[in-house]
């Protein structure tokens, strides 16, 4: 927990934990995925188990929750390399396009508002490529809709899952058979 929001949660066995982390796996197997906001990894532990050898790249900010994670969630996977970096710098500079990347960026509660910049979304955008995915942990509020439509301006939104409080958003970098600006409704 981070000042009283559960961040991530131990996966053991073949069964996914509750929360949203499930809902924000891919459908189909990527090569690599990026995940900012490793957090305590369970997303990165998820990967792992349902696609063994995924390449997995980790950023996060916060060396206490990482060396937590190391120490309580077997965070040292073989597959797993974590950069201890400010998320919004790294993805600007990304080394390399990914197939799949995870926004998971919250301190406690908040939501890190440049999540939802332009500047952001396009080097999201540029990372993922034309084929590749995104997906966007956000909290379920009055600002959801507003929220989705910034994504929309940007990527193309393929689907909207609510999960308890969270709403995850999987996203393309094309524009796919809707014009930008377009929101899916919710699955």
């Amino acid at each position: 927990m981070v000042d009283g929001a559960v961040v991530s949660v131990a996966v053991t066995g073949e069964e996914p934990p509750s929360g949203y982390w499930a809902a924000m796996l891919p459908r189909i197997s990527p090569r690599n995925a990026l995940l900012l906001g490793l957090g305590g990894g369970t997303l990165a532990h998820l990967l792992n188990f349902r696609w063994p050898g995924i390449q997995l790249t980790g950023v996060d900010l916060d060396t206490e929750v990482i060396a937590y994670a190391r120490e309580q969630f077997d965070l040292d996977l073989p597959n797993l390399e974590v950069i201890i970096a400010d998320a919004f710098d790294f993805l600007a500079e990304a080394p390399r396009c990914y197939d799949y990347v995870a926004v998971d960026l919250f301190r406690g509660f908040d939501l890190q508002r440049r999540v939802l910049s332009k500047p952001f979304l396009s080097n999201l955008r540029q990372t993922i490529g034309p084929h590749g995915e995104a997906v966007f942990n956000l909290f379920q509020d009055r600002r959801t809709a507003r929220n989705l439509s910034r994504i929309a301006r940007v990527l193309w939104i393929c689907r909207v899952d609510e999960v308890g409080r969270n709403v995850v958003v999987h996203c393309r970098g094309n524009l796919g058979p809707k014009s930008p600006g377009t929101v899916l409704a919710h699955e």
